[in-house]
């Protein structure tokens, strides 16, 4: 089958690599990819605009496209995956009704509370100055977390225990218009303690196939510090979250979610992107995305042996009762991410951009770079254009030996200005 991936960012590279390594695909079309994933893998980049859905359309027309796969949450909040489907195409990504799960969490926290999933209690507020008075009664010792209730790419949260830095981040939210994200809207939670994962599972609308997890790193710097962003890193080993722990997942927020969905007349189909607190035995549900994670992709990915294209596509036809469910990865993975210095540039710090990229092409079948913010410069050298350039992964029988080759990879990869984490999966 001919397949298209619609982004152009490390998630998109890995699951260009991933489709052109599968026996079921013909050819892989990334709209608009970057320059980087034709770099190690055998595909074709398309440019064009990812939330011009016309034009989307008419590529797909044009290439005679069997499957569709939304990569990124902005199309899919912009309606993307419904026009794709009017228009008689296979399409993996939930409607733009659907897609709200993401695009909004004030919708997703009610939605948790009528479908009676655990979360973090909670107050949502359109309005600053009502949102500041309620301030005042949280109780700061326990910490609170304050998100932008629209996309904001990872970095719309923050987490504090300090009422007056609570209280400049709503005025940078919703008062500040040089901040870099605005919001009408926010939340404001409680934190919980625990432990973090990111469940995955793939929907048809009313069935799922679980995919995997893993585990993300947030904060930009070491130990946990600093401004919060799209994913600096990330790891999966097969031993945590245990069986007892998905079982909750599945009866307490899966089902739930897909009957809810359902009900609403919204039924969701795609990747189910599942952020969850794990304390002990106690599970709760942090936020949803609608789309498969980034770096979480490019950690998974390289460790599952199923014909992924085949279950795409049943999920996209709403048949994955009749498909065998996905084998659970038995190695571990790392993933580290390469990072332009400022980003990710919340604070009004510019980025360092358009420079040129140096790296050696792993020699190790179980080492892949997968690259995002790329672009070329005129001598046809790969230079950053974004917040995240890159990023490498690598997998192993430990999670010890996937660090240590993830890292002696990174080592081979020479660009000025930038940052990285040094302790993704050091201390677990």
């Amino acid at each position: 089958m001919q397949v298209a991936i619609i982004g152009s960012g490390g998630r998109e590279h890995a699951l260009a690599w991933k489709f052109s390594c599968s026996p079921s695909v013909e050819k892989v079309f990334v709209l608009p990819g970057n320059p980087g994933m034709s770099k190690t893998c055998e595909v074709e980049l398309v440019p064009c605009d990812p939330l011009n859905n016309q034009q989307v359309i008419k590529l797909c027309q044009q290439y005679q496209i069997d499957l569709v796969i939304i990569g990124a949450e902005a199309p899919l909040a912009n309606g993307l995956a419904d026009q794709l489907e009017r228009a008689g195409f296979n399409v993996f990504g939930p409607s733009q009704a659907a897609a709200r799960l993401e695009s909004s969490k004030i919708f997703a926290k009610n939605f948790m509370d009528e479908m009676d999933i655990p979360t973090a209690k909670y107050q949502s507020f359109d309005s600053y100055s009502t949102a500041t008075a309620a301030l005042e009664k949280w109780d700061f010792s326990c910490g609170v977390v304050i998100k932008a209730d629209g996309l904001a790419s990872g970095k719309g949260v923050v987490i504090t225990h300090d009422l007056a830095c609570a209280t400049n981040t709503l005025h940078n939210l919703m008062e500040n218009s040089s901040y870099p994200i605005h919001a009408s809207s926010v939340v404001i939670e409680e934190f919980l303690n625990g432990k973090e994962a990111s469940i995955f599972a793939l929907c048809d609308g009313e069935n799922y196939h679980l995919l995997g997890h893993a585990c993300d790193y947030k904060r930009l710097n070491d130990g946990d510090q600093g401004p919060n962003t799209g994913g600096m890193g990330c790891y999966y080993t097969p031993n945590w979250p245990t069986a007892n722990h998905y079982q909750q997942i599945e009866e307490k927020i899966i089902k739930p979610t897909l009957t809810g969905m359902k009900r609403r007349g919204t039924p969701f189909k795609g990747v189910l992107f599942l952020g969850v607190m794990i304390d002990g035995e106690s599970i709760n549900l942090l936020e949803y995305n609608v789309r498969l994670g980034d770096p979480e992709t490019q950690t998974l990915l390289p460790l599952l042996s199923d014909d992924l294209p085949q279950q795409i596509l049943a999920a996209a036809q709403g048949r994955l009762s009749s498909t065998p469910t996905i084998k659970p990865p038995v190695n571990c993975s790392l993933h580290v991410v390469l990072a332009s210095g400022g980003y990710p540039g919340v604070d009004g710090t510019p980025m360092e951009l358009n420079n040129p990229i140096r790296w050696k092409v792993p020699t190790d079948y179980e080492v892949n770079i997968f690259f995002a913010g790329v672009s070329e410069n005129p001598q046809a050298d790969l230079v950053n254009s974004g917040g995240r350039i890159l990023g490498v992964t690598a997998t192993a029988n430990s999670l010890a030996e996937a660090r240590l080759l993830a890292y002696q990879q990174l080592a081979k990869v020479s660009c000025s200005g930038t940052q990285w984490r040094k302790d993704i999966g050091e201390l677990l």
